[in-house]
């Protein structure tokens, strides 16, 4: 039926996005100063050394505590499917979706700093997992599923977080044609990881991970916008994961209907009369759809 094959998809698109953490991990990073806005022409960015262009980089990075605001999720394999959201972070802490249909809420999935939840309204089912469990031992948070979802670049570990200045000496530059590679000077055992970016300006262009034979993935970012509020941002994140099944998806963010730091609060409630699942069982019952 056509219904269940809209359904099928919007619950494979929501844990997928739930589960991109796995694309990176890190701590929370320190309080950023207000951002500067880049001024640089291609030019002139084109004459900047990498250790110059890192600095702009985090000079372009306000702070922020939260935010809400609509997105566009589209899907485009293993099927093409696009539907409207509504997305709510607060920085570090926790992160929430919810997709909704003539509505009626027809798929969840919320994150915190110990857990992946996403509910399934059509089967009444609900997963509830550890980062652990979900991600693997790489230590994810919250904050860097945030960076990787808006456009940021990061660096695993505690000592880690949003990049800023004071991790430049934790950090390897290679310049290529495509642009200046941003790479760890040590990378997690079994993941690599790094981001490039663009040549022609100081924005993070896509970030790449690979985790031996379990999975590789890469989010390119485009559209880049300025916020007064907190800086800069990737309007449109593109999400490209093999594992198994390749899955492609599209987030394409309403920054211009944004709320900022007005003090929004989300929890985890688990739903009343829902089954408990895990990750195998939720993907065998969307293919049965």
């Amino acid at each position: 039926m056509k219904g269940m094959k809209i359904y099928r998809g919007i619950m494979g698109m929501v844990t997928a996005i739930a589960m991109a953490g796995m694309l990176g991990a890190c701590s929370a990073g320190k309080k950023a100063t207000k951002a500067t806005l880049p001024t640089e022409t291609p030019a002139e960015i084109s004459q900047q050394t990498p250790s110059q262009r890192y600095t702009e980089l985090c000079n372009s990075y306000g702070w922020w505590e939260d935010v809400q605001m609509p997105v566009r999720l589209s899907l485009t394999a293993p099927k093409n499917l696009s539907v409207n959201a509504r997305a709510a972070m607060k920085r570090g802490e926790w992160i929430s979706l919810s997709v909704r249909m003539l509505g009626f809420e027809v798929a969840s999935a919320f994150v915190d700093r110990d857990s992946v939840h996403v509910v399934d309204r059509y089967h009444k089912a609900y997963l509830s997992e550890s980062l652990e469990k979900v991600f693997g031992e790489y230590g994810v948070t919250v904050e860097t599923v945030q960076d990787l979802l808006l456009g940021r670049g990061f660096l695993l570990g505690k000592a880690g977080g949003t990049l800023r200045s004071d991790l430049k000496t934790a950090l390897e530059f290679v310049n290529s044609p495509e642009g200046l590679i941003i790479l760890p000077s040590i990378h997690p055992e079994g993941l690599e990881y790094g981001f490039i970016l663009s040549p022609d300006a100081n924005r993070v262009a896509a970030a790449s991970v690979a985790a031996g034979e379990r999975y590789s993935a890469t989010a390119s970012y485009s559209q880049a916008v300025e916020t007064p509020q907190a800086g800069a941002f990737a309007s449109t994140t593109d999400i490209r994961m093999v594992k198994g099944k390749n899955i492609s998806a599209t987030l394409d963010w309403s920054f211009s209907q944004a709320k900022w730091n007005t003090g929004v609060s989300r929890s985890w409630k688990q739903p009343s009369g829902y089954s408990r699942i895990d990750a195998k069982s939720l993907i065998s019952k969307l293919t049965k759809l």
